[in-house]
């Protein structure tokens, strides 16, 4: 347990020891093209500020078209998802059913029994 945290310690120290001297690097690059300090800092900061936006933007991107969130289901373009765009999309059950109402038995006006009669609400309180 201790072994891993160090080591996570000292990967971690190396990572910022890393970074610091590219970042150095970076800065003296841009010195030597006749900025001053501060500008190349601030350049420097500024680009890297701006590539991790780009790169969470992408990286969002691809995670959200994974989670099927980028898929168009309407193919045909009509305004309607039909039975075979449905089962192209790799779908099982209806459209207008959920996981959890396809486990509810129901009855044929959509009203289970037990809340017709209201017995529903006493049995909650028997229990008690």
């Amino acid at each position: 347990m201790s072994e891993d945290v160090c080591f996570e310690a000292l990967l971690e120290i190396c990572a910022w020891i890393v970074f610091s001297i590219l970042f150095e690097i970076g800065v003296a690059v841009l010195m030597s093209m006749g900025y001053s300090r501060i500008t190349a800092e601030g350049m420097l900061t500024s680009s890297v500020c701006l590539l991790l936006l780009v790169l969470g933007v992408v990286f969002e991107l691809l995670r959200r078209k994974k989670l099927g969130k980028a898929v168009v289901l309407d193919t045909d373009g009509d305004g309607e998802i039909s039975e075979e765009e449905w089962a192209a999309a790799g779908q099982d059950m209806d459209e207008d059913t959920d996981e959890e109402e396809a486990s509810v038995p129901s009855s044929e006006d959509g009203v289970l029994e037990l809340e017709k009669d209201g017995s529903w609400w006493e049995e909650g309180e028997e229990g008690k």
